[in-house]
């Protein structure tokens, strides 16, 4: 099944490795400008040539395929490729490993029907929700909240804040933004006291993602900055670009792909030659201009094929994990628009065999719903299903024959034993399928009301997790810390 986009859409060896040398032949000739001189000092001495003026950097193809290569070495022969990221999904094996990781600044109030502001509450419900779904693998933060108690959030203590929220509502511990060097001490603080030592800590981290170009060919200070603060604590440095297909990079699958992994294999280039032994690796997010005045979208077809693209490049010419950036509805609204377009999202994760599926967001990623997660959750099972093989043990021994002879010629099946053991592993998701009264002659409910009753059940019928005593207060320790730090008073 991982060979099926390849498959669709006839990409060969010889496609890729056009693309591959395009991007290196952009890298020697356009180049990449970095706004971090330690990145341009690093390339200079690994062979790069520098414009200071400019601060960019023109790579040889030989230094990018020899950085990336030893990376792919690594990989191949055991180390784990750590990627963590709210917006794209990476590999994670055959099952269904959903997340909540990009957040967003407002909440769909299923009450009034409107979206709003996130609360607290609303955050920390959604963490339950998530800690409580089995379908849900990683639980970073869907939504952040602006105040707490009356108090207005200073937005560089949102990442530590949203840390907090995690570590004391689920042990399914996601991602968290991390925006400076400052913000990245705190919250690898928290992740040790959680994890129980540094080394455990690095070896599944948490609290941290991926930072992102600015397209064309541009990684900013803040972003060289946290990529390299990453890379030297030993934490994986992740660029993840959301290229614009018509803006910030050209229209066509073939230029905007050729442009969004050249941005990808730089910034992967000139961190290892910093941190020779550093854990790198890159995802994207495309979206499309939509010249016709609709704006940015970000579930158009073309924009969703360099994304499954670019991660088919990185599997096949280095056998590396790349994200997929299954992000966000572009609909305002919950309804059949939002499905059809988080079908076609999560369809291309699992062509692409990423099922890291980020679910729950619509309107761009400016909306949570809950009621959406399990709607997506409940799509992405579909999908699984329909293109996840059969069982061929009835054909084995005798007792289907059996069952076949008894129910005769013209007979039927709805009463045998074997309709009775097998019928409900074929049922449609209660979620999916249309209710319908037969009395009253109408549907009952849609989509999203019955996920709103299956929220409401999850919420009400699943134990909470605590966090232990002690290592909450350790948190709350860091907490208030980071705020006197970071806001410069008192938490």
């Amino acid at each position: 099944m991982n060979k099926l986009y390849r498959i669709i859409n006839a990409v060969k060896k010889e496609d890729i490795d056009t693309i591959h040398d395009y991007s290196c032949r952009i890298l020697e000739e356009v180049g990449m400008r970095f706004m971090s001189r330690e990145m341009l000092d690093s390339l200079e001495e690994s062979g790069a040539k520098i414009d200071r003026e400019k601060n960019v950097a023109f790579l040889p193809q030989k230094l990018v395929e020899e950085k990336l290569g030893c990376f792919s070495k690594e990989i191949q022969s055991g180390r784990v490729h750590l990627m963590l990221n709210g917006g794209v999904s990476y590999d994670v094996g055959d099952k269904i490993f959903c997340k909540f990781g990009a957040i967003a600044p407002r909440f769909f109030d299923w009450d009034s029907q409107i979206d709003r502001e996130a609360t607290q509450f609303d955050l920390i419900n959604a963490i339950r929700l998530g800690h409580a779904v089995d379908e849900i693998g990683i639980v970073g933060c869907p939504m952040y909240v602006k105040n707490i108690d009356g108090r207005t959030i200073d937005p560089n203590f949102t990442p530590i804040l949203n840390a907090m929220f995690l570590a004391k509502h689920t042990s399914k511990l996601g991602n968290s933004e991390v925006n400076s060097k400052k913000q990245l001490k705190y919250l690898m603080e928290i992740g040790i006291v959680l994890k129980g030592s540094l080394e455990e800590y690095k070896k599944t981290p948490v609290f941290i993602t991926a930072k992102e170009s600015i397209s064309p060919l541009l990684l900013d200070q803040n972003a060289c900055e946290v990529l390299i603060a990453l890379a030297k604590n030993g934490l994986p440095a992740t660029m993840i670009p959301m290229p614009i297909m018509g803006a910030g990079v050209p229209v066509t699958i073939a230029g905007a792909t050729a442009i969004n992994y050249a941005e990808v294999i730089a910034t992967m280039t000139a961190i290892r030659c910093i941190v020779p032994d550093a854990m790198v690796g890159g995802g994207s997010m495309a979206s499309y201009m939509d010249m016709s005045g609709k704006g940015i979208k970000f579930n158009v077809m073309d924009a969703i094929k360099v994304d499954m693209l670019t991660s088919q490049i990185f599997e096949i010419k280095y056998g590396l994990d790349y994200g997929y950036g299954i992000y966000s509805s572009d609909a305002k609204k919950l309804g059949c628009e939002v499905l059809i377009e988080r079908i076609f999202k999560i369809l291309g994760g699992f062509i692409v065999a990423k099922h890291n599926y980020v679910i729950g967001l619509y309107d761009q990623g400016m909306v949570f719903s809950p009621q959406l997660a399990l709607a997506e959750i409940e799509i992405a099972k579909s999908i699984h299903e329909l293109f996840t093989g059969f069982s061929m043990d009835d054909l084995e021994g005798n007792e289907l024959l059996d069952e076949i002879k008894s129910v005769g010629h013209g007979g039927n099946f709805m009463a045998s034993m074997h309709t009775l053991k097998n019928f409900k592993s074929n049922m449609r998701s209660d979620i999916l399928e249309e209710v319908f009264d037969s009395k009253s002659n109408k549907a009952i409910g849609g989509i999203f009301e019955r996920a709103n009753t299956k929220y409401k059940h999850i919420l009400a019928n699943t134990e909470k997790y605590e966090l232990p005593a002690d290592k909450s207060k350790e948190i709350d320790t860091i907490i208030a810390a980071a705020h006197k730090d970071i806001v410069g008073r008192d938490w």
